[in-house]
């Protein structure tokens, strides 16, 4: 009973610490004018003013929220012992090379159907693959990505998703946490569509909740056959 106590207290530190940190960086940085900046631009130092430059890195800050809440909340509940079990999920890039393979092709076979999906409805094919960031950038912007969005993974796979499955199934667990990380970015993606309209903006963190859900079960079936949380920061670059 007493663990139990503790895996729920854990969690739900974990979501408030994740949250707070997150939010106040990505609020704050909005409300004063952040604006998206391409890898493009960041890679050239194109910015236009010293003020964008300090948004985008107090917006960057935020995306640490899941990291800094997962280490802290482990070392509360956990100590030592806990640290060390995360920190060797982290590292664990030694797995069967499969299953690499399955984070590669899963990806590209769902963006394939999109695009499959989006020429049946008019779009033409050039329209998915525009991309400005040269060849010679690619495995910079890998890096890039990993160091960014790749470091939320220690959260919400390292610690939630352990958390989750202690007392749900695989799939509820998957769709508890894809929620959970869904509303996450509401911040961000609110300040995407706001400006065209309520009803937009409501549609938008729709399809992208549900999105979410669908990429977590993905991650949730790779994790759980792998015990690996490295190899969801390399499918954070391909997503």
């Amino acid at each position: 009973m007493m663990i139990k106590k503790i895996q729920k207290k854990s969690l739900l530190f974990y979501v408030i610490i994740a949250y707070s940190i997150t939010w106040v960086f990505w609020i704050t940085a909005i409300l004063l004018g952040y604006e998206d900046i391409s890898f493009v631009k960041l890679i050239h130092g194109d910015f236009e003013t010293p003020k964008q430059l300090i948004l985008f890195l107090v917006f960057r800050i935020g995306a640490y929220g899941p990291l800094i809440a997962s280490l802290l909340v482990t070392y509360y509940f956990f100590k030592l012992d806990g640290l060390k079990d995360l920190w060797r999920r982290i590292t664990k890039w030694k797995i069967k090379f499969k299953w690499y393979l399955y984070a590669l092709l899963i990806p590209i076979v769902l963006n394939l159907i999109v695009v499959f999906v989006g020429m049946l409805i008019g779009i033409t094919f050039d329209e998915f693959f525009k991309s400005n960031i040269p060849l010679t950038f690619i495995f910079i912007y890998f890096f890039y990505e990993i160091i960014t969005s790749g470091m939320e993974e220690p959260g919400w796979r390292g610690f939630a998703l352990d958390n989750l499955q202690k007392k749900f199934t695989a799939e509820k667990s998957s769709w508890i946490l894809g929620l959970i990380w869904g509303v996450w970015h509401y911040p961000f993606v609110i300040s995407l569509y706001l400006s065209g309209g309520i009803i937009a903006t409501i549609f938008s963190l729709a399809g992208f909740t549900m999105a979410i859900i669908g990429q977590t079960i993905i991650y949730t079936w790779l994790y759980n056959n792998t015990k690996s949380v490295f190899k969801g920061t390399v499918l954070c670059f391909i997503f």
